[in-house]
């Protein structure tokens, strides 16, 4: 099975098992993330905890706007999304410690494959906090 999230008509898929990670880890950062308001990252932590154990089907947590709902389409939580997505492409580029934690088997082509399909998540959401 494939998650798949839906990024401005295109489509991103990760396996069912990367995509919870990937959002655990997405709830860890913002966790971890003190200089930005703490009660939108823990609110945004909170709810990719609950969605990642339902990471199956199409868009467990989607990306375009007719697939966000409370509270991924609150601006607030969509900016502290987009910080938190950042920052893991950054430490996955980097071979950092944050992406060593996830349970995935790290090659130097799944880390592109991962970042590229990142960017596109990326920057999907900063066009809907954009426009």
């Amino acid at each position: 099975m494939a998650e798949s999230y839906s990024c401005n008509g295109d489509w991103v898929h990760f396996s069912n098992g990367a995509c919870q990670d990937l959002q655990l880890t997405w709830a860890r950062i913002a966790d971890q993330l003190v200089d930005v308001d703490v009660d939108v990252m823990t609110k945004l932590s909170k709810s990719l905890k609950e969605r990642s154990e339902y990471a199956t089907g199409v868009a467990a947590v989607g990306i375009d706007s007719e697939y966000l709902d409370a509270p991924f389409d609150q601006e607030n939580v969509k900016k502290a999304w987009a910080k938190v997505m950042k920052t893991l492409m950054d430490d996955i580029y980097t071979h950092g410690p944050l992406s060593e934690d996830m349970d995935v088997t790290w090659n130097e082509e799944l880390r592109l494959s991962w970042l590229k399909r990142l960017a596109k998540m990326y920057n999907c959401l900063i066009q809907q906090i954009e426009t």
